[in-house]
């Protein structure tokens, strides 16, 4: 079975875009969604980007960094994109993740993210998600879900609502 090697995740935020950009780059949000950590980001073309590992993630064996990557182009709150490289295929080359946000004049924002795992393909059935998120399992899917409830409610989608 061929998995698709260029994956684009489309979804609407109702928010503005510098909200959801903030939830993104800086770690008082990204530690709340998706599979947490803070990160590490220098905003410039060729600063560092890292998303640091969680304690769960090192108590799995991970070391500190969990994706290491590159700032490609950067254009907040707008464009953000990134080289990728995950930590737990120490051998595969970086690959590619592109974030674009559209904010409309009511204050709906339209994200898309693109990952380009030509580069490592071992990433593609992973980043597609549909296996078990608790174990690392639901991929963007999961990662996009969390990004949206946590801008539009405050809370984080894998713990009760309040």
């Amino acid at each position: 079975m061929s998995e698709n090697l260029v994956q684009i995740y489309s979804i609407y935020i109702n928010a503005p875009a510098q909200r959801i950009w903030d939830a993104i780059t800086r770690s008082e949000h990204t530690n709340r969604w998706g599979y947490g950590g803070d990160v590490e980001l220098d905003p410039r073309p060729g600063g560092v980007f890292n998303n640091l590992t969680t304690a769960e993630m090192k108590q799995m064996g991970m070391g500190d960094v969990a994706i290491e990557g590159t700032v490609l182009e950067i254009d907040p709150p707008h464009r953000l994109v990134l080289s990728w490289k995950a930590a737990w295929y120490p051998d595969s080359e970086p690959t590619r993740v592109s974030w674009e946000l559209t904010e409309y004049p009511s204050g709906l924002t339209r994200v898309v993210l693109t990952h380009d795992v030509t580069a490592a393909p071992q990433l593609a059935a992973e980043i597609a998600g549909g296996g078990d998120p608790q174990q690392g399992g639901g991929g963007w899917l999961w990662s996009l879900s969390g990004l949206k409830t946590l801008v539009e409610t405050g809370a984080p989608m894998d713990q009760p609502a309040a």
